[in-house]
């Protein structure tokens, strides 16, 4: 329930709220700086102006990521006011939003938060958001708060959009991007993207191939193997896109899009080095034996078609993708706490873990046209998937002449089918309602065998048991909205929304009773009031405040042997939090901007563990959220010759220290985060070069620590690269 603190705490900020509109109510109508108010989005899958959709959404363009240094997806996310995106390698981030994020890891569950490419989910399974390249994209948008009435299942916390430039059949045009870059005390990298864009049919039309490869230099070293800077990366991205447009009312466009990443080592123990022998719980720990690479593949094939009958639009929406992540982590270090001394000499370990994903989904919709007193979307959608798990142990011991392989295998199939409609009703010129739901529902069965057992006490399976299940939910989700132009260049919402993911299954041998064979969806009920204004030409303002009720958490357990994990559904969470952000266009040359967030989100009450062990304890903070962040960034540009033109782009963000697991233990804290980027570059009708410098400040904080396969008796961190310099050449044709 809202507690009367919280709304307390609410009309506070409505009161000064309320106080700005009256000083903005008095404010001339202006212009809007170009790269705020003019920019266009889908956020409600409907075109609109940024600064007209009464939701807190952050857009950026191409552009502005390319001038600000940004290009991975984590990096960008970690630049967004009350975002964070954690990782472990690049095909495995974890997107939090407002303190909502996939605190199980569980690879069964749906994601708490959306990760789309155009109109296709990506983001089926949590804790493998893939890293997509960020080259020859038209602007990602990020929606904070509940998504569910247009977005669905798994845009509980809100959804994260990366969309694509779409192909023009009124000119042949190229671009490329040339890179290179060094880190300190580490390796050196490069990159290399181009598209290119080719009519074939004047009007009607066209087809575009973009290609981009990069190559990101390792840092940490490896003392038992006698390796230096292991976790380098490659990561390559090919799309192809059409658009055909026969007639003025048609449009039709197909994509292929291919992404691979693999990284040739894991995480560290410490800054710069894997050494579990180091690590401050490292208790029996051995050597590293072996790298421990992970790699990742996705594949997404999409159909949009756009239809103009008049009065409103008719879209279809059709997708397959298909998702591959493969890893195996080096054990040995282990071999100490398992085994005798006797059985040691020559001996080591290995976990195997192969996640993958095959999805088909279909979406139409139908939209009304133009800006009318009554704007409105209905639909449905309907999805099907197929999921497996394929995890297994490798120990050999030389000394007993063995080879132990125990090897399981989860598969899960799910249909989930939604209709959904959403509204917009002008009141008055002022006054405006919002109004929208959408039911789901979802159906899977799930089975786990142990294709193989083991021939040592380990505590694995018989080779042939067989767990099966089924599970199934419905929801719906509300929301509802009121809106008030105060003047052209401002606006108040208020806004009640419902959002929703489904439960999944847990892969435990069967031997431990007290772990179920499933666990249930989870829901929240969001509260949320915001302020979106130009309070003069050049200067935008937008400020939010909102309360979030997180039920039926999904949380991560152990069995009590330490040897797997599971999920169960505990506990409740809430978050109250704020979010500023603020613009300028400083005369002819230089534009600043200012984003704040504050988040307090942390468990309601004691979780416990089936033996009476306290797992997370009352106030426990939410994972990967940070309390407080600031973003700063600014971009000074200058006409050098009327040929030549010079433009220093710099950012900075701060966020405090987090936890990446739910317990808050002192082993999984990361401090506070300074990360500073400066690029300095000229351009001309040749093209563009800038040089730049990223975390200049050379900051060594974890950004996400994470215990191993098995007993977490050390733990495994993912750290800030360390400062890293480089220069990009950019030119078109």
């Amino acid at each position: 329930m809202y507690d009367l603190f919280n709304i307390r705490r609410l009309l506070s900020t409505a009161g000064t709220a309320a106080l700005l509109t009256g000083a903005i109510a008095g404010l001339p109508a202006m212009a809007y700086a170009a790269d705020v108010g003019e920019i266009v989005v889908t956020a409600q899958k409907r075109a609109q102006l940024a600064q007209d959709v009464p939701v807190s959404i952050y857009v950026a363009t191409g552009e502005q990521l390319e001038a600000q240094g940004l290009t991975s997806v984590q990096d960008f996310g970690n630049t967004v006011a009350a975002v964070n995106i954690a990782s472990g390698n690049p095909g495995q981030m974890r997107l939090t939003i407002r303190g909502m994020g996939d605190i199980s890891g569980s690879n069964q569950s749906s994601t708490v938060n959306g990760f789309y490419i155009d109109e296709t989910a990506i983001s089926y399974v949590s804790g493998y958001m893939p890293e997509v390249g960020l080259f020859d994209i038209e602007r990602i948008e990020v929606l904070r708060g509940p998504q569910g009435t247009l977005f669905g299942d798994g845009s509980m916390g809100g959804t994260l959009r990366v969309i694509t430039k779409k192909p023009d059949s009124t000119r042949y045009f190229g671009r490329y991007k040339l890179s290179g870059y060094s880190t300190e005390g580490g390796d050196v990298g490069f990159g290399a993207q181009a598209s290119v864009n080719v009519p074939i049919q004047k009007d009607v039309l066209a087809t575009t191939v973009s290609a981009s490869y990069r190559k990101l230099p390792g840092w940490i070293d490896v003392p038992d193997l006698r390796r230096k800077d292991t976790n380098e990366a490659d990561i390559t991205d090919v799309r192809l896109a059409a658009r055909y447009t026969p007639t003025a009312q048609l449009a039709v466009d197909s994509s292929y899009l291919y992404s691979h990443s693999k990284t040739f080592d894991f995480l560290g123990t410490s800054p710069g080095k894997l050494d579990p022998r180091t690590a401050g719980k490292a208790f029996g720990a051995g050597p590293v034996l072996g790298l421990s690479p992970t790699e990742s593949e996705l594949q997404v094939g999409a159909v949009t078609v756009s239809y103009d009958v008049g009065f409103a639009t008719f879209i279809s929406a059709s997708a397959i993708t298909k998702s591959a992540n493969d890893q195996s982590r080096d054990l040995s270090s282990a071999l100490p706490l398992v085994f005798p001394p006797s059985f040691l000499p020559g001996a080591d370990a290995k976990f195997t873990y192969s996640v993958g994903s095959r999805a088909l989904s279909q979406e139409f919709r139908l939209v009304s046209n133009g800006d009318k007193q009554l704007d409105w979307t209905v639909g449905a959608y309907i999805k099907d998937e197929k999921r497996t798990v394929d995890e297994g142990f490798v120990f050999t011991i030389p000394a007993i002449t063995t080879v132990d392989a125990p090897k399981s295998h989860a598969e899960q199939k799910g249909t989930s089918w939604a209709v959904f409609g959403d509204a917009d009703f002008a009141v008055n010129d002022r006054l405006s309602v919002q109004a929208g739901i959408r039911f789901f529902s979802d159906d899977k069965d799930f089975s786990v065998r142990q294709l193989t057992g083991s021939a040592l006490p380990l505590g694995f399976a018989p080779a042939g048991d067989l767990r099966i299940g089924k599970d199934s939910a419905t929801a719906t989700s509300p929301k509802l909205g009121l809106t008030y132009k105060v003047n052209s260049k401002a606006m108040l919402f208020a806004k009640y929304a419902k959002g929703f993911r489904s439960g999944g299954t847990n892969t435990v041998p069967v031997k431990y009773t007290y772990a179920p064979s499933e666990y249930g969806p989870e829901t929240v009920e969001a509260y949320e009031a915001g302020l979106k204004s130009e309070l003069v030409a050049g200067w935008y303002l937008n400020a939010f405040v909102y309360h979030n009720d997180w039920n039926g958490l999904q949380l991560p357990f152990r069995t009590d042997d330490g040897v797997f994990g599971f999920t169960l559904n505990a506990g409740k969470a809430s978050s109250d939090g704020a979010e500023l952000e603020t613009g300028w266009q400083i005369g002819e040359h230089l534009k600043t901007s200012l984003a704040y967030s504050y988040i307090d989100a942390a468990i309601d009450s004691d979780v416990l563990n089936h033996n009476g062990s306290v797992v997370a304890k009352a106030g426990s903070k939410i994972p990967l959220t940070s309390k407080n962040k600031i973003a700063l960034s600014g971009s000074y540009t200058q006409e050098l010759t009327d040929k030549l033109s010079g433009v220093l782009d710099a950012r900075y963000t701060w966020a405090s220290s987090n936890f990446t697991d739910p317990g808050n233990a002192l082993d999984y804290k990361n401090g506070a985060s300074n990360q500073l980027f400066i690029g300095l570059g000229l351009s001309g009708t040749w093209g563009s070069v800038k040089v730049f410098a990223d975390n200049v400040l050379n900051e060594q904080t974890s950004l996400a620590r994470f215990p191993p396969a098995g007993p977490p008796f050390y733990v495994l961190s993912n750290y800030a690269r360390p400062r890293n310099f480089g220069i990009s050449f950019i030119g078109s044709w």
